[in-house]
């Protein structure tokens, strides 16, 4: 990224998180638990997580009705809660037919209903550090934490059951054949993916592969890694890399700044942004996890605005494969841009500061 000062370095570092679709291991139940809700909502639903501006308190949750039954609500978290979501809402994921937020700068995970109604709040202590990733499997919430360490919640009661070391600043955390993957950027300094096994949740196996990573994702049974590459917020190079769990060695298969997968095929979106004139290029293209198959070709037919924009977000809707990309600058309302499975645009919606997940409830 091009003229960028240390203040919007260090910032957007915060600010570009993991961003792909995150649903994991949703039971399959038409009926949704919408006790407590204070208003009535169709069965399809799109959750966006806003992070807001950083120490401002103006994270939210936006709703969106696909099918165009229900209005936009702009922050549904306040509206069925009647209170702020916190400071720099930092990942969102559904599991069991519940929703889990991370807030970064106010330290906690909620647990939500499909509704949005608030259930259940963990904060996490100075010393266990603020959360950034999450990843659910077998009942238990996996979450990174600025500490250095990953905790493990139950899904249920969200009670703090352990933590196990890793790298500096984890990021990015998956589940794959019952291990944990996650990198460490170390706010710039660490170079490490983490293994480590569920089912002793003891201790955790580091492997180095390029410095700064921020994301990780699986497809097809191989795991994608993006991240800024150094620490020079002036050149970061941003590889987008292809890791082998057998052999845990990688290869760069191009460049990306966002990333999301859906059905064995990563989309990567790459951006060069102009902080002095807040203007964006982006360039697109796929990669086929099961062909190794590269395809440098744009997969959405972007509007002229967009195509400028600043891009926060990008998430795929796991059942119809719908693109969802988000757009800001990061203090006032962003955009999100939805798209066809085949590129075709949609419409445009408006979200709040810096969309940065999302949840499909269907």
């Amino acid at each position: 990224m091009k003229l960028r000062s240390l203040f919007f370095g260090t910032l957007c570092m915060l600010m570009l998180g993991v961003s792909f679709t995150s649903c994991s291991d949703d039971d399959d139940d038409s009926k949704k638990n919408d006790e407590g809700s204070k208003v009535e909502l169709p069965e399809n639903r799109v959750y966006i997580l806003n992070m807001g501006s950083y120490q401002k308190n103006n994270a939210g949750i936006t709703f969106y009705a696909p099918n165009k039954s229900l209005d936009v609500i702009d922050d549904i978290f306040f509206k069925q809660n009647n209170a702020k979501l916190g400071d720099a809402g930092q990942d969102m994921i559904s599991y069991n037919n519940h929703i889990y937020v991370a807030v970064y700068g106010s330290k906690y995970i909620t647990k939500l209903n499909e509704a949005c109604v608030e259930l259940k709040r963990y904060e996490f202590t100075d010393e266990q550090g603020q959360p950034r990733c999450m990843v659910a499997e077998n009942g238990k919430i996996y979450v990174t934490l600025t500490s250095g360490n990953v905790a493990r919640l139950d899904a249920n009661t969200l009670a703090f059951e352990k933590m196990v070391a890793v790298g500096k600043n984890p990021e990015g955390i998956i589940e794959e054949d019952g291990k944990l993957y996650l990198v460490n950027s170390g706010f710039g300094y660490d170079n490490r993916l983490s293994i480590i096994d569920i089912n002793t949740f003891d201790k955790a196996e580091n492997i180095e592969i390029f410095q700064n990573p921020e994301k990780i994702l699986e497809a097809g049974d191989k795991l994608f890694i993006q991240g800024y590459g150094s620490n020079d917020y002036n050149n970061y190079p941003y590889p987008v890399v292809l890791f082998d769990p057998t052999t845990k060695t990688y290869k760069e298969i191009g460049k990306g700044v966002y990333m999301a997968e859906h059905d064995d095929i990563v989309y990567v979106i790459y951006s060069e942004t102009n902080y002095a004139d807040n203007t964006s290029t982006h360039t697109l293209y796929s990669y086929n996890a099961k062909t190794n198959e590269k395809v440098e070709k744009a997969f959405v037919q972007m509007p002229e605005k967009l195509k400028t924009s600043i891009i926060t977000m990008l998430s795929i809707n796991p059942e119809n494969g719908d693109f969802y990309i988000g757009a800001g600058n990061y203090t006032t309302n962003g955009d999100i841009y939805r798209f066809k499975k085949d590129g075709t645009f949609i419409e445009k919606f408006e979200c709040g500061i810096d969309p940065k997940a999302a949840v499909f409830i269907d």
